[in-house]
């Protein structure tokens, strides 16, 4: 009983720790930012530790030819970067694996703990920001009681801060109004609403029992942020429960009328973008067009290693473009190479897939293609949010069920 406690506390404190990493504002302190990063490895060892892990498994055979390949891509790297990378994919990912692998010989609940841990923590997180922004950013009956360091936006040095848990980053004007994002503790819209969607997949996909009050809170969260990602997400996963509950004869009436919705969508979407370029946001996507077209350029003149997955800020990676800035799919391709990319996909495709091939099991193939279709429109590559998958991905690379031979739902 006691080393059950012990073990929900540590996965809680992973949990808040990968939440912290994906880009918030506390990283700006230095201290802060190195604890976030490596506290996680003490965690894995102790979870390690206190579930009996046994060296002698047949999955680390499959993580010691993983670190052996791992070396290769720091033929890319400048010396001052290594750190970073290491911290990442020879420690952090690898025990990841290692801990997913082994919880997974005591069934899908327990297997998936880390997961369900982290929609509970950005359920609390959804509700207080919406609190917050309706209070703070909308009505505005609170005043802001300090000012934080910014380094996300270059002409912005401080944003306003409600006790340091929640944040005022970014704004829209869509009618000629000002009104600003929720973007909870995060930098910006489209790393909260990631996070958010990435909740919203577990709860919708993984959880064994929905709770449509958590789902309607993660929704209205999602909304709240504005972002195009965001809406669309919405749009799609709304599409997709109203086509599950259709019996065989509707859905057959449904496919008739896909031009239609094509059609509906082709409108919606382009109002979405026609709205982006009234509020500022062309920019940002002729910034995704450049930068799309720069990772494939760099990628092709390095197709194997890529220019160098892990970089300081600010570094000049590739004819003095620093690439990555818009896409996670494409940055992985041009500073990872082809070596790198072909475990991205693998892991959050590839295996997941096979999976549900062999044990007729959509719902974890439907989770990670939704994960992936997100991580691919959101700078997350590094995140540790996104290790958390990859090392979901791997600790199935056996395609040995979840539960000891049984399906997994």
């Amino acid at each position: 009983m006691k080393t059950t406690v012990i073990r929900r506390i540590l996965e809680y404190l992973l949990v808040f720790c990968i939440i912290l990493e994906f880009n918030t504002p506390y990283l700006i302190f230095p201290e802060v930012k190195r604890m976030i990063q490596v506290f996680p490895i003490f965690i894995l060892l102790g979870l390690l530790i206190i579930s009996n892990y046994s060296i002698t498994k047949k999955v680390n055979i499959l993580v010691f030819i993983y670190l052996v390949g791992a070396l290769f891509p720091m033929l890319a790297l400048r010396d001052h970067n290594y750190p970073s990378y290491i911290i990442r994919y020879v420690l952090i990912l690898p025990l990841l694996w290692m801990y997913l692998s082994h919880r997974k010989e005591f069934g899908s609940s327990v297997y998936n703990s880390l997961f369900l841990k982290y929609s509970n923590v950005m359920v609390i997180i959804a509700v207080a920001s919406l609190v917050m922004w309706f209070l703070c950013s909308i009505l505005q009956v609170v005043p802001a009681t300090s000012f934080f360091p910014y380094e996300w936006g270059s002409s912005i040095d401080f944003i306003p801060t409600y006790w340091g848990v929640y944040f005022e980053t970014q704004s829209i004007a869509p009618l000629g109004e000002k009104i600003w994002r929720n973007t909870g503790i995060f930098n910006e819209g489209p790393m909260y609403n990631m996070a958010l969607c990435v909740a919203f997949i577990i709860e919708y996909f993984i959880q064994p029992f929905r709770s449509k009050t958590k789902l309607w809170i993660l929704a209205i969260a999602i909304f709240t942020t504005f972002t195009t990602t965001g809406q669309f997400f919405l749009m799609g996963i709304g599409i997709w429960s109203v086509f599950n509950r259709m019996g065989r004869r509707y859905r057959i009436l449904l496919l008739l009328v896909v031009p239609i919705l094509l059609y509906f969508g082709y409108v919606v979407a382009g109002t979405l973008l026609a709205n982006k370029k009234a509020t500022g946001g062309e920019d940002s996507m002729n910034l995704r067009t450049e930068d799309i077209t720069w990772c494939m350029e760099a990628g092709m003149e390095h197709p194997m290693l890529g220019v160098g997955l892990t970089l300081r800020e600010g570094e000049s990676l590739w004819h003095g473009k620093t690439l990555g800035r818009s896409n996670s799919l494409f940055a992985v391709f041009a500073r990872g190479g082809l070596f790198v990319l072909i475990l991205y996909i693998g892991a959050l495709l590839l295996i997941p897939y096979l999976y549900y091939r062999k044990y007729k099991d959509p719902k974890w193939f439907y989770a990670m293609f939704c994960f992936f279709l997100v991580f691919t429109v959101t700078v997350s590559f590094l995140n540790y949010l996104t290790l958390l998958f990859i090392a979901w991905g791997m600790s199935n690379i056996n395609l040995k069920c979840w539960n000891s031979g049984s399906k997994a739902w």
